[in-house]
């Protein structure tokens, strides 16, 4: 148990073998026994190895439930093999704490995602995705709306939703896996709300499309349109900027990034695809954010993170119906007993 346990905190700390034996004053050698079982850290080394992990000592001696990830999808940039172990890792972790709060609480419903009935079965063209968003969208009942919460949107419909720390500045940007057969998408809680929520509308579309689309349609140019068209639908964006225009104020943009949730750069992409504006304008607005740095980092205020509850909502109504103890629950949202009643009690 140990052995997984530290190979499994090892790699979500992104910390080689070498790195970590340095940490706390041992061979690489002995670390790899310790991870390999042929050798158990005593008490004095299992405190250096928790404080160098940053988790507690009981962390090693804790049972996981057994967990498959599997489909494991990466979106758009090249990720290494040394990030991959330690986002799986981190992710792992958090769909163990998942799966053993509903085993430890058997009132959690935890029903899987289903694809709407009832969509094309056949998609030509990139443009025949907005009708496919639109119709995902009068299916659960969104109208035009502004998506308030994506994520507990997505947690409704069957699909669970991880945030990881992992820096903006890195390369990965969303994951899509399957744990023991259930969907599951993990964003960073580095990232600002409006990236946040394209990568969660993005792997969703990837769910929904999937086997739809024609050979000459990229998979992942119809996921971002997808993506585009689920959080900024065509008449909601008409509405608010016209049928037709020659140009846009970059405060329109702004407004529209406040409202619905989705970049500037989106916010003009989208208004090009329901022909409000001309590709030859969209090119030049696209070339003036390049140009300001804007592509990285946007004028406008950013948009709120988005808000990962479902997790945190279960565990507060098990202890609340004394499914499970305070302490139980504390360990399971990383919080010391102390803090966590402090929460109970004022909800901050």
């Amino acid at each position: 148990m140990i052995a997984t346990r530290l190979a499994q905190a090892r790699k979500a700390a992104s910390l080689s073998l070498r790195a970590l034996a340095e940490q706390v004053g041992v061979s690489q050698t002995t670390i790899a026994k310790y991870e390999k079982g042929e050798s158990t850290p005593d008490s004095t080394m299992l405190l250096a190895l928790a404080k160098a992990l940053g988790v507690k000592v009981a962390y090693f001696f804790k049972s996981a439930p057994d967990i498959a990830l599997t489909d494991l999808e990466y979106r758009k940039r090249a990720v290494s093999k040394k990030e991959i172990a330690s986002i799986k890792a981190k992710v792992l972790e958090q769909v163990e704490r998942r799966v053993e709060l509903e085993m430890l609480y058997p009132e959690v419903e935890s029903r899987g995602f289903e694809v709407p009935d009832g969509l094309p079965e056949h998609l030509p063209y990139l443009y025949s995705i907005d009708a496919v968003a639109a119709q995902v969208r009068e299916v659960w009942h969104l109208g035009e709306d502004p998506i308030a919460n994506l994520a507990d949107l997505l947690e409704l419909h069957g699909i669970m939703v991880f945030e990881i720390d992992e820096s903006a500045d890195n390369n990965f940007d969303g994951l899509a896996a399957k744990a023991n057969g259930r969907q599951i998408i993990t964003i960073s809680k580095d990232w600002p709300g409006d990236r946040q929520r394209f990568t969660l509308a993005h792997e969703l579309g990837h769910l929904i499309l999937e086997g739809r689309l024609a050979p000459s349609v990229d998979e992942e140019k119809a996921s971002d349109r997808f993506a585009g068209a689920f959080l900024l639908p065509e008449k909601a964006l008409k509405e608010r900027i016209g049928e037709k225009r020659k140009q846009l104020d970059i405060a329109e943009l702004a407004l529209i990034k406040a409202e619905f949730g989705v970049s500037m750069q989106v916010a003009f992409i989208r208004a090009n695809q329901c022909k409000i504006i001309s590709y030859d304008y969209s090119s030049s607005l696209w070339k003036m954010f390049q140009a300001k740095g804007w592509n990285e980092t946007e004028p406008s205020e950013p948009y709120p993170k988005e808000k990962v509850l479902r997790f945190k909502q279960l565990v507060v109504r098990a202890v609340a119906e004394e499914w499970i103890s305070e302490s139980k629950g504390a360990e399971l949202l990383g919080m010391s007993v102390r803090k966590f009643h402090n929460y109970r009690m004022t909800g901050k």
